[in-house]
């Protein structure tokens, strides 16, 4: 099968050639050119590069990747072939990724160390898998996970989800993360006493928390929510005022 690989797709290919993107650990190599190698049998390519499967998109790659995926030892791999899963909506995926999200959130990897990106690559695709797959059976396991700062600001869009279905308890966690303010780093699971700093910062994750909060509130139009949403329409920070004015809109509407 001829593929169109684009610029930035042979650019990103370099990159996981050298060593700089696209990571697969030594330990994770023979089980990559082993899942490879059977996409290529079944769907007539060649590839050789992760940076190749997560550009394109096959029917049936998600089915032969489950039984791969576990296998991995690199939560950074894991992350890459989320969406392949996905697209192929096989059976049940919705259950396993929550279970290697659940892995990811218990690894090394959860947290970067200091110094060091977040690893956004990773958990954006965990986001974007459960907004896809809108998995309302799942609905009390990713609340508790939304009550969890951390993964709260890792799941942005998962965390809205759960907000469109009006579930009572993801009012109560709105609420707390509408004033977020009292949030330590303990609280967002940084403990290293260290002058390095941590990506992504605890500032910059409460701001994030307070965005999710204020856009989630316009699905539980009551006087609380009102009263919660109104002070921040004078913020100081004009883009935490223009999305509450949206919400309030909402609620008042």
């Amino acid at each position: 099968m001829t593929m169109t690989y684009s610029k930035f797709l042979l650019a990103l290919i370099e990159q996981e050639k050298n060593g700089t993107d696209f990571i697969c650990p030594e330990t994770d190599k023979a089980l990559l050119h082993e899942l490879l190698s059977e996409i290529n049998s079944c769907a007539g390519t060649d590839f050789r590069y992760l940076a190749e499967l997560d550009a394109f998109r096959f029917p049936g790659s998600g089915k032969i990747i489950t039984k791969y995926i576990t296998g991995f030892t690199s939560e950074t791999v894991k992350g890459y072939l989320i969406p392949q899963i996905v697209a192929d909506k096989v059976v049940d995926c919705d259950k396993q990724i929550l279970q290697l999200y659940l892995h990811f959130k218990s690894s090394d990897e959860y947290i970067s160390k200091p110094g060091c990106p977040a690893p956004a690559h990773i958990y954006v695709r965990y986001d974007n898998a459960f907004r896809k797959l809108k998995p309302k059976r799942l609905a009390k396991d990713l609340v508790e996970l939304a009550s969890h700062p951390r993964d709260a600001f890792y799941l942005p869009f998962t965390m809205r989800m759960l907000a469109s279905w009006r579930i009572p308890e993801m009012f109560d966690l709105l609420i707390h993360y509408s004033s977020c303010d009292e949030l330590t780093a303990h609280d967002v699971g940084i403990y290293d006493g260290s002058d390095v700093p941590f990506y992504p910062p605890l500032e910059f994750i409460k701001r994030e928390l307070r965005f999710t909060a204020i856009d989630g509130l316009k699905y539980f139009p009551s006087p609380e929510a009102v009263s919660i949403i109104e002070p921040f329409t004078v913020s100081s920070d004009k883009d935490i005022r223009t999305a509450a004015k949206k919400t309030l809109k909402a609620l008042t509407a």
